[in-house]
């Protein structure tokens, strides 16, 4: 028999009647009647420590996550077994709309805590009869979805080139393309999603930056030397 899509975690859950969804972008604008339905749909909570799983590959998939607070990330396995985190998903993110849209109906990785994070577990069945009675609310995922689609193909663009200089530097002319939502808050993220690793990454950052070709404070990037860049790929 399959297991629902985060059965353990919804076993351990809260429901929740008065949730605040305005943070999250998929709810920009809806209607007061899609509000209303919203706040009979029963919505679960659960409060997820650093590494704890949220979900395992294969799960049946029928509920979309909210990440109300901390990030997960997606695990997935090659076929020598090797593990790779294909996605990170940080506070105010949603998914997986795009699986479920795209008729997928299991989950295809597993799904950590990066830290202590509070998801909110929103049912499918539920919610899609209410995108499809608000023309505003289906406009917001269907945007929502696309932006996930250009982001994962610029991933897919910068993984096909082999020096890690020239992942760095594809995915640093594309960052204006990047939504606030998916963009790496750490060296270790952005290391993890460009396939690269850490070590490597931070040196080539630093040759850029010695180069005068970025400025470089935390995680914000200014590209000083765009031609550089372009010559790289």
């Amino acid at each position: 028999m399959v297991k629902s899509c985060f059965k353990n975690s919804l076993q351990q859950n809260s429901t929740e009647k008065n949730i605040n969804l305005s943070k999250f972008k998929i709810f920009n604008n809806i209607s007061d009647l899609s509000k209303d339905r919203l706040k009979q749909v029963n919505i679960k909570k659960r409060i997820f420590a650093a590494n704890e799983i949220v979900g395992r590959q294969g799960d049946k998939l029928d509920h979309a996550l909210l990440i109300n607070s901390g990030c997960l990330r997606a695990i997935e396995y090659m076929i020598d077994g090797k593990e790779i985190v294909s996605s990170y998903y940080s506070c105010c993110d949603a998914f997986p709309f795009y699986l479920h849209f795209g008729k997928t109906t299991h989950l295809p990785y597993d799904v950590y805590a990066v830290k202590t994070s509070e998801v909110l577990f929103l049912p499918f069945d539920a919610v899609e009869e209410i995108i499809k009675d608000d023309i505003v609310f289906m406009k917001n995922i269907l945007e929502f979805i696309a932006e996930y689609t250009c982001f994962y193909r610029l991933l897919l663009r910068s993984t096909q080139y082999n020096k890690v200089v020239q992942r760095i530097a594809y995915w640093l002319l594309h960052i204006e393309e990047i939504d606030s939502l998916k963009y790496p808050s750490s060296q270790k993220m952005l290391a993890n999603i460009l396939r690269v690793n850490r070590p490597s990454l931070n040196q080539e950052l630093k040759k850029l930056c010695q180069l005068k070709v970025i400025e470089m404070s935390g995680m914000k990037f200014k590209i000083l030397n765009r031609d550089f860049l372009e010559d790289i790929i």
